[in-house]
């Protein structure tokens, strides 16, 4: 007799596994991230001049009018690098503004914006965001990059005159395109290292925009 059971089996009870063809695209998918970021993090250094700028001049001239404006761009440009670091970490980044009164007049939103904690911390973010985010971003694409350059140095050895890849890091000295193959095991070493390392330093720029700016 046969016995039917809704027992799952042990290995439906299993996480899927990630395929190598899908953690390769994922990292890809940081790459590209990390690319953009190297460039999107200079954003902050315009926008915390012009902030501080602005609150340290405002009491002195009719520039006050101006901060909240761009506050609000700080703030945006703030808020979308929360989502993109919640959806890295797999959590909700909550915005930790001070309400402001809409009844109020602009000058008293402006006071309730200076007196707000966030708003400091938004300024040393963008620092912080601009020099460690940048930094982060660019090692990681440099590594990917270097595996390229390694990948493809005797072809660079062959159309360039000797002089431009003939003595690789300076410590020994390539006479024709047999000996530039030398140099491609280097290519497995630094993509090797950019796979190894892509989500620990894009989750490291995440947790830093997490740890200042929830």
């Amino acid at each position: 007799m046969a016995f039917v059971t809704d027992v799952p089996t042990q290995s439906a009870l299993l996480p899927p596994r990630r395929t190598s063809s899908s953690a390769l695209g994922l990292r890809f998918g940081l790459l590209g991230r990390a690319a953009a970021l190297i460039f999107t993090s200079q954003i902050g250094v315009v926008l915390f001049s012009l902030w501080v700028t602005l609150v340290a001049v405002s009491p002195l001239t009719l520039l006050a009018v101006l901060v909240l404006p761009v506050t609000g761009w700080v703030r945006a440009y703030a808020d979308a690098n929360r989502r993109a670091a919640g959806r890295m970490l797999g959590e909700k980044i909550p915005r930790p503004y001070r309400p402001t009164s809409e009844d109020a007049t602009w000058l008293g939103r402006v006071r309730t914006v200076l007196r707000d904690p966030a708003s400091w911390r938004d300024a040393w973010w963008m620092l912080v965001h601009a020099v460690a985010g940048c930094f982060l971003s660019t090692l990681q694409v440099s590594l990917f990059l270097g595996g390229l350059l390694y990948l493809i140095y005797p072809f660079l050895y062959w159309v360039t005159p000797e002089e431009a890849f003939g003595r690789p890091f300076g410590l020994f000295e390539l006479h024709s395109v047999a000996e530039s193959f030398w140099v491609m095991p280097l290519a497995v070493v630094s993509f090797g290292l950019w796979y190894l390392t892509a989500v620990p330093l894009s989750r490291a720029v995440a947790a830093l925009t997490r740890g200042l700016l929830r």
